[in-house]
């Protein structure tokens, strides 16, 4: 759906806190890489299976927003948080390294580095995930809905995901997503199935042209990321001679409403069954409309052992998806289903 609660957050909270460009056809004609034999395979995937140091693994986590400010780790460590998604809202201009800066739109980011440097001492892996680009005249656009190859910005785009590749490539608990909730929620605005291969082939070969990036690289569903559908009909083909490739699928109306909890173990199941390495990296209590019900959804994904993101680490205790109140505490009242108590709860399963 169109997360009109999430992204009304977002644009309030950035409120208050020139790439070279590559060549598309050049990208569209790039060798397909291939399966590497390295000695470092910290984390890889094998057909539906996660593996660290070739155990079988899965995480529970939040996404949080520590590009406008790190968080304190000690609350993350009492939570039991495994695996942090990290909110890019300025993708263009974020740095990497170094000191904080303050962008065109007047709001001040933290370097990438100093965000993995953080959660790696307390044992997290770090998801980088573009959410955002703002133009030279402060103005954001977050990249939500849209169709990734049809941005003006795109090449610009690609060339930064270079450097963010470069930089982390020789940091394996550091994965990469391409982009954050691509194509319209119901399959418009001129989206196919074939529109997504293309822009998947080229947005992860775009990461594999940098040499020794190995690490894992998540791949949104379509229907802005709550559907599996693009996944059973062209997942193949994408996986065809490409790796470590781990497909994110995002929880809100199309997995909470009317749905059982046999119905969404089959759903998961299925994917599995298929071949394909899936995480939940959203799931929240509130989306385009009323507040939904997660218990099942919960039950459904620690019974198949799936790895699971909430939406969102924060303080803020008007807003429903927060997981924390303005004062630090869980989050949890009738009005959002106990959001906070229950994912808490969750997290120390």
């Amino acid at each position: 759906m169109q997360n009109l609660h999430k992204l009304a957050f977002i644009c309030l909270l950035a409120i208050s806190c020139t790439s070279d460009e590559i060549n598309t056809d050049e990208t569209n004609e790039r060798e397909t890489p291939i399966l590497p034999i390295t000695e470092d395979s910290t984390f890889r995937i094998e057909n539906s299976i996660l593996l660290k140091n070739e155990s079988e693994v899965s995480y529970k986590g939040v996404n949080a927003l520590q590009t406008f400010g790190l968080v304190d780790p000690d609350q993350m460590n009492a939570w039991n948080i495994q695996i942090v998604r990290e909110f890019i809202g300025n993708l263009g201009e974020q740095p990497l390294e170094g000191t904080a800066i303050q962008g065109s739109d007047g709001v001040w980011y933290h370097p990438l580095q100093a965000i993995v440097n953080r959660n790696r001492a307390h044992n997290r892996i770090t998801i980088l995930c573009p959410f955002g680009w703002v133009y030279p005249d402060g103005n954001q656009l977050l990249l939500t809905g849209l169709n990734p190859s049809q941005q003006d910005f795109y090449n610009s785009y690609a060339s930064k995901m270079q450097q963010i590749a470069e930089h982390f490539k020789n940091q394996p608990d550091v994965w990469i997503e391409v982009w954050n909730e691509p194509y319209h929620w119901n399959n418009q605005n001129d989206y196919s199935h074939d529109l997504w291969l293309s822009d998947m082939k080229q947005m992860v070969d775009n990461l594999r042209a940098i040499v020794g990036f190995h690490n894992i690289i998540l791949v949104p569903g379509n229907e802005q990321g709550q559907s599996e559908e693009v996944i059973h009909e062209k997942g193949d083909e994408l996986l065809n001679q490409r790796y470590n490739l781990l497909f994110d699928i995002h929880a809100y109306e199309k997995w909470l409403v009317n749905s059982s909890k046999n119905q969404i173990k089959a759903r998961i199941q299925k994917l599995n069954e298929n071949g394909f390495c899936i995480i939940f990296g959203e799931v929240g209590v509130q989306n385009v409309d009323n507040v939904m019900p997660v218990k099942y959804f919960l039950e459904a994904l620690e019974d198949t052992k799936t790895s699971i993101l909430a939406w969102l680490w924060s303080k803020n205790s008007n807003y429903n998806n927060s997981l924390m109140d303005d004062k630090g505490h869980p989050n949890s009242h009738e009005n959002n289903n106990f959001w906070g108590e229950t994912f808490k709860d969750f997290l120390g399963k």
